[in-house]
């Protein structure tokens, strides 16, 4: 009787045993699966704020040219008109400006 009661308690250690093995390895997987699922939706979460910073960046891009649009235009009209001004008023507009330099310089 002695022996088949050390025989069921050695079975039982054994069996105890296994499930601390089997426990030990089920929570390791379990660590790793959620380390691999937290950095999945980490990388997930980085995509989606990088498209997101994107389509900001290129909001902000397609509203800075539509507004400076017509800026350049006036720009480019004033320098047509700058460049196609007739050879008189180039002319009255530099011996204004002499004038002006010499009467600064006391030479007036």
């Amino acid at each position: 009787m002695a022996l088949d009661a050390i025989k069921k308690i050695k079975g039982a250690e054994a069996e105890a045993d296994q499930m601390i093995k089997d426990a030990t390895a089920k929570a390791k997987e379990s660590v790793q699966l959620a380390k691999e699922e937290a950095e999945k939706k980490y990388n997930e979460v980085l995509d989606e704020a990088k498209n997101k910073c994107s389509s900001i960046l290129e909001d902000a891009l397609a509203e800075g040219n539509k507004e400076a649009e017509p800026i350049l235009a006036k720009g480019v009209e004033d320098s047509e008109d700058i460049s196609n001004m007739s050879e008189e008023k180039k002319n009255n507009a530099v011996k204004l400006v002499v004038e002006r330099i010499v009467k600064v310089n006391g030479n007036s």
